[in-house]
């Protein structure tokens, strides 16, 4: 990732409906509560999925971690919140391992919430970040060709298809899957929907960042 100031980096992000910030141990019990209700919902696409289910302690060490690379400028994964900032409905993320000068976005939604435009916009809040903030040259969506949820965000945000690499990964089952690529470059943000989303983002001192 870029050499950019830790000041820099988002540790907030409001959207009109959305409060998204880093992950702290303090939120294990809501993320319990989530990951639990949404077992079935996710563990056909979600790869961490495989140490489901934990226990408490074990998801707030977890969540340590999460942190810890977070605050190293290793991964930057966000817990998802409503307004208020009460009820967890899902995670996004900005992964840096895609090679250099590039990101990779990840989301999952809460069951409750699919269908109502949660992963478009927290997704188009990151985008912002990743170019504006991150000043990444490429952004990068992978997802399984079945999982048609998924699939509708980058063509939803306009990122381009860029291949179906047949056979790439295995599901939890130890099953072979397609996998689906989908990229955004610098020079073609400003004209996605993703420019036009109105955020606030927010350092780690909690000032807003330009």
């Amino acid at each position: 990732m870029p050499e950019t100031p830790l000041t820099a980096t988002a540790y907030r992000i409001e959207t009109g409906r959305l409060v998204m910030r880093c992950w702290s141990p303090s939120d294990a019990r809501a993320l319990r509560a989530c990951l639990d209700d949404n077992d079935e919902h996710l563990r056909p696409w979600i790869p961490f999925m495989k140490d489901e289910p934990r226990s408490l302690e074990q998801t707030a060490e977890w969540l340590r971690a999460l942190r810890a690379g977070f605050d190293l400028r290793q991964n930057h994964r966000y817990a998802v919140f409503d307004a208020a900032g009460e009820k967890l409905l899902g995670e996004n993320m900005l992964l840096g391992r895609v090679g250099p000068g590039a990101l990779e976005i990840g989301y999952w939604t809460d069951r409750h919430a699919i269908g109502k435009g949660v992963a478009s916009e927290s997704t188009s809040a990151l985008i912002r970040v990743a170019f504006e903030i991150e000043k990444v040259d490429r952004l990068e969506i992978h997802c399984d060709p079945r999982n048609t949820a998924s699939v509708a965000i980058p063509r939803r945000l306009g990122f381009t298809h860029d291949a179906t690499l047949p056979r790439r990964f295995t599901n939890l089952e130890g099953e072979y899957c397609d996998l689906m690529v989908w990229s955004l470059f610098a020079e073609d943000y400003p004209e996605t929907p993703a420019a036009k989303t109105a955020i606030q983002a927010f350092d780690c001192l909690g000032d807003p960042i330009a």
